[in-house]
């Protein structure tokens, strides 16, 4: 008995990691194809998705963006969450070589550089939030004072990213990404509120209008910040707001020992620099003329694209 069961784990252990590396690849695929269809563009707002909505590529990449989704929750139940999120980092390494590959370019060592920095401090920043397993405690908030919470954030990061995108423009597409991160994250933790079978109607309505929100703001962070530095953001704070709605929603709990605490922030600086190393290098305060394309970290020449 005991052998079938050994047989049986190694297995499924390989295909949470292939389901997981699939999951990576097609959210990276998304992630360019927005970047190149949203660099053409100087719109902004429900008029920037308004425009997008009638392109091809971009319908594209929601549709790479719901498969990677759906792979993404396989490999979560195939594999356990120590193996499968960590290996959600590598989206950032496919993400530059599909970019690449797509704008026939080569990427510099800087972007290699800050794209290590990411993959290895991103894994020790979620080491703190992987559950541990101890008998469930009572819910710390409601859906909805959490969902109040999220509403704020987003909305404070949204503003300043309106405010300050003129005299920091590259704090400004950090701050659209952190903002969709947290949108995001929000929806997250309402799709696992429902599997377990604790969400309402109205809880699976504010669910999907916050995963529009972010829909709308990730558009905004690839405009006006390229590939590299919005999609590190993203790959951090969505896991982390995810947590955070299962902590004090679902009354999850989380490990907090020194050990990993000292860990969780080494993996904070480690990505902080990451983030900073794969933004632009050249950015202006103004947008770009609709003819060109939004300047890329994750290539040393980006040509520029029509914007027919």
């Amino acid at each position: 008995m005991n052998l079938q069961v050994n047989s049986v784990v190694p297995v499924q252990i390989f295909v949470a990691v292939a389901l997981a590396l699939a999951s990576a690849v097609c959210y990276s695929a998304a992630a360019v194809l927005q970047h190149r269809e949203v660099s053409v563009h100087v719109a902004g707002g429900l008029d920037l998705v308004a425009r997008l909505a009638r392109r091809r590529g971009w319908w594209a990449a929601v549709a790479t963006t719901v498969i990677g989704a759906v792979l993404h929750l396989a490999a979560l139940g195939t594999g356990p969450l120590l193996l499968v999120q960590p290996l959600g980092v590598t989206a950032l390494v496919f993400a530059l070589l599909i970019g690449a590959r797509v704008d026939r370019t080569s990427v510099d060592r800087t972007a290699w550089l800050g794209a290590g920095c990411v993959v290895l401090g991103l894994p020790a920043v979620l080491l703190p939030t992987i559950p541990r397993q101890t008998a469930p405690v009572t819910p710390v908030l409601g859906y909805w004072a959490v969902a109040a919470a999220v509403a704020v954030v987003t909305g404070v990061l949204a503003i300043g990213a309106i405010l300050i995108g003129r005299r920091l423009p590259r704090a400004s597409p950090v701050l659209y990404a952190g903002a969709a991160a947290v949108s995001f994250g929000l929806t997250s933790g309402t799709a696992k509120a429902v599997w377990l079978g604790h969400a309402t109607p109205s809880v699976i309505v504010a669910g999907l209008a916050s995963a529009l929100v972010g829909v709308v703001l990730v558009q905004h962070a690839y405009r006006d910040g390229g590939l590299g530095a919005p999609l590190a953001i993203l790959t951090l704070a969505d896991p982390l707001a995810a947590g955070m709605v299962g902590v004090l929603v679902l009354g999850e709990r989380i490990s907090t020992s020194p050990l990993q605490v000292s860990i969780g922030l080494a993996g904070v600086l480690s990505t902080a620099v990451g983030v900073v190393l794969l933004s632009p290098r050249h950015v202006v305060a103004t947008h770009p003329k609709p003819a060109h394309a939004a300047p890329d970290p994750l290539a040393d020449a980006q040509p520029t694209r029509s914007a027919a």
